[in-house]
């Protein structure tokens, strides 16, 4: 039994034979086989496919128990960073020892915050933003227009597995 490939080609072979003479017992017993062939062939497909899809999802759950790890860790250093800034904010000191470590209160970098009213801001300092609007190009290329920047591609094709 060969791969998917080698069934392939030899089913475009078969063709020929089909195409040739058709009501030969070559055209017959060559059909049987290949058939028999892609069918379990692609069985097999259908177990590995079920198998990954299988380990991708249990590799996605996996990925989400590890991200609420990560983030539960990652909350609760802010959290205890957050009140020892607190507490040495209050006691007026930039500086502690604490056993091997020194803790140190520093300024933030980067570019300062700001707060704005958007309201309020004038159109001289607004910017104006272009998109392509690809909801209006689709109608008008469904609708028969011809455009010279952009077509519709054929629709692709997929295997469900049922």
């Amino acid at each position: 039994m060969g791969s998917l490939f080698d069934i392939v080609n030899e089913f475009k072979d078969l063709y020929e034979i089909a195409t040739s003479d058709p009501d030969s017992q070559i055209f017959e017993d060559t059909l049987e086989a290949l058939t028999g062939d892609l069918e379990a062939k692609s069985a097999n497909y259908v177990a590995v496919i079920q198998q990954l899809e299988m380990e991708a999802n249990k590799a996605e759950e996996l990925e989400k128990h590890f991200k609420a790890i990560k983030d539960a860790r990652d909350n609760a250093v802010k959290r205890m960073k957050d009140r020892m800034l607190f507490a040495l904010t209050e006691l007026d000191k930039k500086e502690i020892a604490a056993g091997d470590f020194t803790v140190k209160v520093r300024g933030n970098g980067g570019k300062q915050p700001m707060d704005i009213d958007d309201e309020l801001v004038p159109d001289n300092y607004r910017k104006v933003v272009l998109e392509v609007d690809k909801d209006k190009i689709r109608k008008a290329l469904e609708d028969g227009e011809q455009l010279s920047f952009a077509r519709l591609r054929p629709r692709g094709k997929h295997v469900k597995i049922s």
